[in-house]
């Protein structure tokens, strides 16, 4: 068997879309419900009345104060979207906990890196459409109640593109860039807790990283950095690498996978 056929990975990948359709119905259906809560939390619960402000204050205040509360809206879509992908990378292959289910997955007829690139795609790029989707509607929901109710009606999903539009994100690139750098590193990061541990895949992941980090820590500040001469240099560490190095290393893990495993790892 080649080690990558296209033609053989379309029809895997599906394949395992189509046996998980109901789970990814339903996740778009939670986050949806979830997202449009929140966002009638920020505009109606917290924070001064939408009557009274209409009430009391200039046409102008009531419409900066609401677009404000709609900006908290997009910022809480934001977050929710941050820890989606985390958990997603971390439960890249949480389907295989059950045995009859690893040792079909296993059996397919397909080469370890389609299955690999597989899962990654649909626990990745699939659960990011399905978390922008669901931001998308909640967003008009809730649009929709504010005109049904009489509320100014402001649109929270196309703030996300101010930031490029005003061109605020090419202002400052370089922080732009080492914040999407960190932010992958640490994707990457929870991609390998989600290939290597069974069980509790997410929570696991984040203790060890919190414990490497505290660890770390601790040993860094038992060093005298003023007794030592380190020059640093711009550039020597590519922090690419560093990421897609990462990513591609649960892939040596899932080829260790066995069908019979009742351990915390599944290598």
């Amino acid at each position: 068997m080649s080690t990558f056929n296209i033609n053989r990975f379309a029809q895997a990948l599906k394949c395992q879309f189509l046996v998980m359709r109901k789970m990814w119905i339903r996740l778009f259906g939670i986050f949806t419900l979830v997202m449009f809560m929140a966002g009638l939390f920020w505009t109606r619960v917290q924070g001064t009345g939408y009557d009274y402000m209409v009430e009391n204050w200039p046409a102008e205040d009531v419409y900066r104060n609401y677009n404000h509360y709609v900006e908290q809206t997009l910022v809480f879509s934001v977050i929710f979207f941050c820890f989606s992908m985390l958990f997603g990378a971390s439960y890249l292959f949480s389907s295989m906990k059950e045995t009859r289910k690893r040792s079909a997955f296993l059996l397919w007829p397909v080469s370890n890196l389609e299955k690999y690139v597989v899962n990654l795609l649909l626990s990745i790029l699939w659960l990011a459409i399905i978390t922008v989707g669901a931001c998308l509607l909640a967003d008009t929901l809730r649009v929709f109640v504010d005109w049904v109710t009489g509320r100014i009606v402001i649109w929270g999903f196309p703030k996300l593109a101010e930031p490029f539009v005003n061109n605020a994100a090419f202002e400052h690139w370089q922080t732009a860039w080492m914040f999407f750098t960190w932010v992958f590193y640490i994707h990457s990061l929870y991609i390998v807790g989600g290939t290597l541990f069974r069980r509790q895949q997410f929570l696991l992941t984040s203790c060890t990283i919190v414990l490497v980090a505290i660890l770390l820590t601790m040993l860094l500040n038992q060093i005298d950095w003023n007794s030592m001469n380190i020059e640093f240099i711009t550039g020597t560490w590519d922090e690419k690498t560093e990421t897609y190095t990462h990513i591609f290393h649960p892939f040596f893990y899932f080829t260790r996978m066995q069908v019979i495993n009742n351990k915390w790892l599944n290598v």
